[in-house]
């Protein structure tokens, strides 16, 4: 039952007493306060209902989106298979000597074994033979 149900239930029963609300303070009182409940709920009727088409543009719109991101990602998702399945460049993260910021080099950089630290601007050689020297010599 809705508030307006409700609030027309209690009118009923209002009528039914015949109250007179011109001799009667209390019956005028409650005449008024049945007045402001009948509005509160024809009021809220329409909350309701807005609130319901608001619900359905929702869904919509998140049919939408759901339907835009397929789109989007499913043919990122292919690109990235693409990128993986051709085995392009791998990325290694090394620290530069100078500032210790870590940089991301690719393969194209480790065949020229130069690396230009952008944070701080220096080059320095990358150079493998150390680390392989150290333990095989140790």
């Amino acid at each position: 039952m809705t508030i307006s149900e409700k609030v027309a239930y209690i009118q009923g029963l209002f009528d039914g007493l015949k109250l007179d609300t011109e001799k009667s303070g209390e019956a005028r009182i409650l005449s008024e306060i049945l007045d402001v409940l009948r509005e509160m709920g024809q009021q809220l009727d329409s909350v309701d209902a807005a609130m319901d088409q608001f619900d359905e543009e929702l869904d919509t719109l998140e049919d939408t989106v759901a339907d835009l991101e397929e789109a989007v990602f499913d043919d990122e998702d292919e690109q990235d298979e693409d990128f993986d399945d051709e085995g392009d460049e791998d990325f290694f993260e090394i620290p530069c000597p100078t500032c210790g910021e870590d940089l991301v080099v690719d393969d194209e950089a480790l065949a020229a074994g130069v690396v230009d630290c952008p944070v701080c601007g220096g080059k320095f050689a990358l150079s493998f033979e150390d680390d392989e020297n150290g333990s095989d010599g140790e």
